[in-house]
């Protein structure tokens, strides 16, 4: 039997829904989906994410270690310009009740364009050492990376998320619309 095949949609984790999508959508398939947060709080905007807010511009960072039944599965770091998330609960390293696209609808940021790129590498390419054993991997174990650059109605990027996962431990499921 070969790998599990990766289905997946974004939407739960950009529109306005009530509750945790990851939880959700693991639960749909079977397993129990549950989140750490590992950090939050106000950095410089790193290059790797320079089709967002602009390099060297403040911004707000969320990591998260995402798991199912237990086991890590990934870490989803998101980033918001500090002038929309500095002094919100986006900003602290707690549970944001209802979501963070809940948040960010309230407070006016719905997504109007999503553009997502998926790459693969080797871990230690895109992860720091803390990451690596966060996530129980090796050097030299695959990930794929999943960037996320969510856009509002005027085109401006909002949201800018990292994901990245461990190759072939979980597969995220796309929910039917019947």
């Amino acid at each position: 039997m070969g790998q599990p095949r990766w289905a997946t949609t974004s939407d739960q984790y950009i529109l306005p829904t009530a509750g945790d999508a990851w939880a959700a959508e693991a639960s749909a398939g079977g397993e129990r989906g549950s989140q750490r947060i590992l950090s939050a709080g106000t950095i410089p905007a790193p290059d790797d994410i320079a089709e967002g807010p602009r390099a060297g511009t403040s911004v707000v960072a969320r990591r998260r270690l995402i798991l199912a039944d237990d086991r890590p599965v990934e870490i989803a770091c998101s980033y918001w310009p500090a002038s929309i998330a500095g002094m919100t609960i986006l900003a602290e390293p707690e549970k944001v009740s209802g979501g963070t696209a809940r948040f960010l609808a309230e407070v006016g940021y719905e997504p109007h364009e999503v553009h997502e790129d998926i790459t693969a590498a080797a871990a230690q390419a895109v992860t720091s050492l803390d990451e690596r054993m966060a996530m129980q991997l090796g050097d030299g174990d695959p990930v794929l990376v999943l960037t996320r650059i969510v856009l509002d109605a005027a085109g401006q990027p909002y949201q800018v998320d990292v994901n990245v996962m461990v190759a072939g431990r979980h597969t995220r499921y796309v929910r039917s619309a019947g």
